[in-house]
Parts: structure tokens; C-alpha cells; sequence
């Protein structure tokens, strides 16, 4: 049922304010050659309103039913978008596919499916670029669908630098969604179609859909055909500390923002934000003092802070009701932000009108006008390349500079 109409079901039905006249009979007014019209959803939409709140019936009446329907719709929806626990607390399901040392796959004939406006998948694209693995994993770049799907379909962005990632067609299947991809796996799949997911080309089987799996994998099991095998952004003598890291931003930040764009309930929402600003604000204490969150070496941690940061302003302060402030407002972090965003082969990997559509636009529950605001300034390319003035806190001087 189209969107338009999902309100207007849940009205009462209002009496007629007059009859036809029993002299006329209806088919006068038919040509006798056409049949009839059926009513234009617009001119419904247009008129409603005047009938409503005419004579017929209270406005406070009015108000009152369309907010029971709005919200017991709205409840629905969110059901489906995203699962909550019985206090109303956002509950991320956990990846079906995940990687592990003894999964036997072709690692010659590895392809990567991701959507831009995802921060699980950006985290791949990051370390694939910072690697070396442009031209030994290609990479499908779904579009967000009306309907919450992964779809495939060209697309032009003007105005975009020419290395910036764009989506486009699947270039290892053919197929018009994710869905389908996941679907040629031996024995089929009817789950959840998420990004990233890796996929194992020769033997046509999904090989993992966890992110943090997918990275670890690029960073240090795929050296052989990195063209920056040197690069290690999880070294031995730092796994520790970047686990400890990770326990903390994960809940609180990765998935703290996206508790409170999903919380079914005020309790929820409210533990939410407390927990997911209370974690920025330690966060940009540490970073006045240290240059990366592990020192002076950029790890896999910054990698998964990072996504999630540079979406904040962008997307989460406004549509997912992170408002206490803006990153633009913690002077560290948004200096570390763009410290990353201008490590070379970051900036492509971040295009942020895919983001923005992929969240204002297919995201009804949260956004029913699909109305996207005006990107903030704080956010726009030339911003992110002011100078960040971070290299003094670093002890030792990160592997990055060696990427080309």
C-alpha cells in the first residue's frame, strides 16, 4: 500500500455534508463513451484536509486518532527496521556469515559487495584502500532500495572528484539486489542481505559479513596480493589495547548512535545519549593528549571510530536525535577526524551525498518527507582539509605516510 495512503486508512469515516439530488441520475454526468475515472490520489490529498477539519469533526478528535494511527504504524515499522529489546533498547542482530581461519575460500578470486552510506562497510573500503587491494578485490557498490534492500542500478553524481566511489552494478553476478547475490550460495539464503559482505567469486559462497572479520582479513591475511603489505594496523604489541578500545566504542559510539535513532522509548533513548556522549567526551580528552587512539600509530580502532564520526554531524546529530553536540564542537575529535580524512585514499572513500541519501531518504520511520537537510558546512571537503595541526602528538610517526 503506497505511503500516502497508510494515514488516511486509519481515519473514521465522516457522514456526507449532502446528497445528490434524486432528480439527477448519476450517468448524466458520464460521457457515454468513456468510463469513469478513477479518483487522483493528489486531488484526495488536497481536499482532505478542508473536509476534516470542516464542521464534521473535532479537530482535537482529529489529532487525537491520527496519532494512535501514526504511532501504532510507526511501531510496526520500526519492528521490522530495527529490532528492540522489552525496554525499547535498539538490538543489533549479530552477522550470520563469519570468518575464520580454517574457512577454506579463494582468496585469488575474492570480490567485495558494500553500500556507501553504511559505517560497518566504509570500514572495509578504508583498509582495502590503505592496503593495496583496489585491484586484487574489486568492489560492488549496492544503493539503499525504497523498500530497505541492497539494490544494484547506475548512478551519476556530478560535482564529485573522479576518484571518489560512486554506486554502480554488481560486477561479479549480475544481479539487481543483494538478495540475489546472498540467494546463489550453495543451499540458498532467505536471512538478512547485509554489507559489507565478502564473496568468494570461483566457488560462488558467501565468505563473511562482519565487518570487523572483513578488515582483519584485509590488514594481515591478505598480504600476498597487497600492493602496501608493510602497512599493519593491528600489530602484535598493540592487539590489547586496540580490543579495549573497540569493548568501549563499539556499544557506546559505533552503535551508541543508531540506540538512540532506534530507541522505541524514552528510557531507552535517554541511556542511550548519556552513555554515547559521555564515551566523545573522554574520547576527546584522550585525543587532546594522544594523536590515535593507541598512541602514535594509526590502528584498526581509529579505522572503526572514524566511520562513525565522520557520518556524526553529517547524519546522526540530526536524524538519529544525537543533539547534546555536534562533532564540530569537540575541538580534538574533529581534529582527528580530519587528521584520518586526509590520510591519502580516505577522502575517495567518502561520499557523502550516497550518505545522506541513504539516510534521509529510505529511512521512512524516521524521516516519513524524505525531506534531506542542507549538508553542514562543517561537513563539506574544503572544511575537512584545514589543517589539523596533530602531528606533535605523535611519539613515533605512523606507517600512513607510506601509502601511495
Amino acid at each position: 500500500m503506497p505511503n500516502s495512503f497508510l494515514l488516511i486508512s486509519h481515519l473514521p469515516i465522516i457522514p456526507p455534508t449532502h446528497t445528490t439530488p434524486r432528480h439527477v441520475s448519476p450517468r448524466m454526468s458520464l460521457n457515454n463513451n468513456q468510463t469513469p475515472k478513477p479518483p487522483n490520489p493528489s486531488s484526495l490529498l488536497t481536499s482532505l484536509p478542508k473536509l476534516l477539519w470542516g464542521p464534521s469533526l473535532p479537530p482535537g478528535l482529529l489529532i487525537s486518532t491520527v496519532r494512535t494511527a501514526w504511532h501504532s504504524t510507526w511501531q510496526l515499522m520500526m519492528s521490522q527496521l530495527a529490532p528492540s529489546d522489552s525496554s525499547g533498547s535498539y538490538s543489533r542482530p549479530t552477522s550470520k556469515f563469519r570468518h575464520v581461519a580454517t574457512t577454506q575460500f579463494s582468496r585469488q578470486n575474492l570480490h567485495l559487495y558494500v553500500g556507501l552510506p553504511c559505517p560497518w562497510a566504509h570500514r572495509t573500503l578504508i583498509v582495502r584502500n590503505l592496503k593495496g587491494l583496489e585491484e586484487t578485490i574489486p568492489v560492488s557498490i549496492a544503493s539503499p532500495g525504497q523498500d530497505g534492500s541492497w539494490e544494484f542500478k547506475s548512478s551519476s553524481i556530478p560535482g564529485l572528484d573522479k576518484d571518489t566511489l560512486i554506486p554502480g552494478k554488481d560486477n561479479a553476478n549480475g544481479c539487481k539486489n543483494l538478495k540475489e547475490v546472498y540467494g546463489l550460495r550453495r543451499g540458498g539464503y532467505n536471512g538478512r542481505s547485509t554489507v559489507p559482505m565478502l564473496w568468494d567469486v570461483q566457488n560462488k559462497e558467501v565468505v563473511c559479513n562482519e565487518s570487523y572479520d572483513i578488515i582483519e582479513l584485509f590488514n594481515s591475511g591478505l598480504n600476498g596480493l597487497a600492493s602496501n603489505p608493510g602497512l599493519d594496523l593491528s600489530p602484535l604489541e598493540l592487539k590489547g589495547r586496540i580490543e579495549e578500545w573497540n569493548r568501549v566504542i563499539y556499544p557506546n559510539v559505533n552503535n551508541g548512535v543508531y540506540r538512540c535513532g532506534f530507541a522505541q522509548s524514552q528510557g531507552a533513548y535517554d541511556t542511550a545519549v548519556s552513555e554515547l556522549f559521555c564515551t566523545l567526551d573522554m574520547l576527546d580528552d584522550h585525543l587532546g593528549r594522544s594523536r590515535y587512539l593507541c598512541g602514535g600509530t594509526l590502528t584498526l580502532a581509529d579505522i572503526c571510530l572514524f566511520t562513525t564520526l565522520i557520518r556524526f554531524d553529517l547524519v546522526y546529530n540530526v536524524l538519529f536525535k544525537c543533539t547534546k553536540k555536534k562533532l564540530l564542537e569537540y575541538s580534538n575529535l574533529h581534529a582527528y577526524m580530519r587528521d584520518l580524512y586526509q590520510i591519502p585514499k580516505v577522502a575517495a572513500t567518502c561520499n557523502f551525498t550516497a550518505i545522506m541519501d541513504g539516510y534521509y531518504k529510505t529511512l521512512f520511520p524516521l524521516n516519513p518527507g524524505s525531506i534531506q537537510p542542507v549538508m553542514p558546512s562543517g561537513c563539506e571537503h574544503e572544511a575537512l582539509w584545514r589543517p589539523h595541526n596533530r602531528e606533535s602528538l605523535s611519539s613515533t610517526e605512523s606507517k600512513y605516510v607510506q601509502v601511495q
